[in-house]
């Protein structure tokens, strides 16, 4: 899995004495963590920081269900935030166990059907193609490369 954080604006020109600051979960209405303590029930957060001017949240062995935007907010007055976006690509996968094998034999005009079922994120986008590079007729009257 490659993770993107979209959103890099930083806080900065600001002199922090005695604040916490929050990591929050904003798709999920998740308090992460407080200060230096971790509040989510999540074994795979962690949170660290570099005399209270560097506030970093580590997420170990990222999983879908980490994507989304995460907000980080510092208790000054007025209470100040910064709101990332991550997102986690999961590579294409082709599940074997419901696609056609990869060689089959018919007899000129007889119908098949191939079936090639791939998941990850984005969605993958499947295409046909023979080795001599003619299209492929998807039904009579559609001549295609690729479908959905």
């Amino acid at each position: 899995m490659r993770v993107f954080l979209q959103g890099s604006k930083r806080i900065k020109n600001i002199i922090f004495f005695d604040v916490k600051v929050a990591w929050i979960h904003i798709d999920r209405q998740m308090i992460l963590t407080i200060h230096r303590h971790v509040i989510a029930r999540i074994n795979r957060l962690s949170v660290s920081h570099d005399n209270q001017k560097t506030w970093r949240l580590h997420v170990n062995q990222v999983q879908q269900e980490d994507r989304g935007y995460y907000m980080c907010q510092v208790n000054t007055n007025p209470m100040i935030n910064q709101v990332g976006y991550l997102q986690v690509v999961v590579p294409p996968n082709i599940m074997d166990d419901t696609s056609t094998p990869s060689a089959v034999a018919v007899r000129e005009n007889q119908d098949i059907s191939l079936t090639c079922r791939a998941e990850g994120f984005p969605e993958p986008r499947i295409r046909w193609k023979r080795e001599d590079q003619q299209p492929i007729i998807l039904s009579r009257n559609n001549k295609s490369e690729s479908r959905h």
